[in-house]
């Protein structure tokens, strides 16, 4: 039989790890998430990324440490991704860090140059938030400290540290008490 060069398969799993910008210690990189430009992903101690998890570094990528990214998850980082520590990001939620200019161009990136237009922002994330299932968090937000985000949110403004919140648009719906550990 033929040597088949499966094309991606570097990019996935712990075939990614001596390509990442930063490893720590203990890092989980489950078989089937993938990593594509892992040149300027970092990844804190004791982080985890599952199965079917998909990561564009592009731009600067950062998860701190305990930080779990779970399946079906996209950090589109064309941007800035910064994930802080003990992050819990449900199943299915997308981060993006870009978009289209929209105005007097056209919205697809790979045109010929001037025609199109991505516009680069950076997400912060801060330690101890949660994010629910199917979450969409857009460019240039920032989630302060211990945040909770019910499912199937819409995170479209910086959101204050210790609140829950819920819905499209999400809004604060009450206060979320500090860990005292």
């Amino acid at each position: 039989m033929e040597n088949l060069k499966l094309e991606g398969l570097e990019l996935m799993g712990n075939n990614v790890r001596d390509k990442l910008k930063y490893c720590g210690k203990d890092v989980r990189i489950y078989p089937l998430a993938k990593i594509a430009k892992p040149e300027t992903v970092e990844l804190d101690d004791n982080c985890q990324i599952f199965d079917f998890a998909f990561i564009y570094g592009g731009g600067l990528t950062k998860i701190g440490k305990y930080s779990t990214i779970t399946w079906h998850t996209i950090i589109e980082g064309i941007g800035e991704t910064v994930i802080g520590d003990r992050v819990l990001i449900g199943p299915g939620t997308k981060i993006l860090t870009s978009v289209n200019e929209h105005n007097g161009l056209r919205m697809v990136d790979h045109l010929p140059e001037g025609q199109a237009k991505i516009i680069r922002g950076r997400t912060t994330i801060g330690d101890d938030v949660s994010i629910g299932a199917g979450c969409v968090v857009l460019t240039k937000i920032t989630i302060g400290e211990g945040a909770v985000i019910g499912a199937h949110s819409l995170v479209s403004k910086d959101l204050e540290p210790w609140g829950i919140y819920v819905g499209s648009p999400c809004r604060k719906i009450g206060t979320r008490q500090k860990p005292n550990f």
